[in-house]
């Protein structure tokens, strides 16, 4: 009985303390820009401020962004006279910088936008209203479900996917001018993790298909020669840009180094079909 009337003052004890108040976000004020139809950049400093640490959240692109809240850093290239950073994060493995601002202009881009981006403005009544605080418990809540993470990994099968894709629509285009059947693959064996993460690969891969089909596309002899002297053109990375035929096969050794690389691959093939 007097352990039951202990456990019982005890709680009342503890309900008359005051509750433990949780820690303050790490953010400041932020920014919100805005853009032509609705496009909105929520931008949340983290502190301390000279980490150059940010939370962005991007909404109405329509894009995979939309809704995510990801941790950016400024990348800073301003000069004296003019103001240039990027807002950088991780996308699939890879460096991705959605908010550009130069001078007094600020560009936001997307997966599935425009190319160069869309022009967004400083929103002094909407940065008033934005609530960094909600803006971080979404990115801790994102963070703690993994989603963030997922998105932020190199997802190697689906970069190698994307230029895959890209160099069986150039082959296409080849084909179509040659009327031929030719195949071709990119060797991904030969291309490793950080190349694939910084270099465009199909756009090194498809020169020579480019450079194919324009011979074809002028002259009736390179479309017979086509037909009867290639089955397939490969593609892949080597330490210096070095075409060669073996067979009915064309090889294409490529290297983010080496310039004007259709014009050697019209040269080649020139030379030696």
């Amino acid at each position: 009985m007097k352990c039951i009337v202990a456990v019982a003052a005890l709680a009342t004890l503890l309900g008359t303390l005051p509750a433990r108040a949780a820690p303050p976000a790490p953010v400041e004020a932020g920014k919100v820009f805005v853009g032509p139809q609705g496009e909105q950049v929520a931008v949340v400093p983290l502190t301390p401020r000279d980490q150059k640490k940010f939370l962005l959240r991007i909404q109405g692109t329509g894009s995979a962004l939309d809704n995510l809240v990801l941790p950016y850093t400024v990348k800073d290239w301003s000069s004296q006279s003019t103001l240039r950073q990027n807002y950088t994060t991780q996308w699939h493995g890879k460096d991705y910088s959605p908010l550009i601002i130069v001078g007094k202009n600020s560009e936001l881009h997307f997966p599935g936008g425009p190319g160069n981006g869309i022009a967004v403005q400083y929103d002094e009544a909407r940065s008033q209203k934005l609530k960094p605080e909600e803006v971080y418990a979404q990115h801790v809540q994102q963070t703690q479900s993994g989603q963030l993470a997922k998105l932020m990994a190199f997802d190697r099968k689906a970069e190698e996917a994307l230029h895959d894709t890209a160099y069986a629509e150039a082959l296409q285009e080849l084909n179509t001018a040659c009327r031929t059947s030719v195949a071709g693959a990119i060797d991904w064996a030969t291309i490793p993790e950080p190349v694939l993460k910084t270099q465009k690969i199909a756009r090194y891969c498809v020169h020579p298909l480019t450079a194919m089909k324009a011979l074809c596309e002028v002259s009736e002899e390179a479309r017979g020669t086509v037909k009867a002297r290639l089955r397939t053109m490969d593609c892949r990375f080597g330490s210096a840009l070095e075409p060669a035929l073996q067979g009915d096969r064309f090889i294409w050794t490529t290297t983010p180094e080496a310039g004007n690389q259709e014009k050697a691959a019209t040269r080649y093939f020139k030379k030696h079909l």
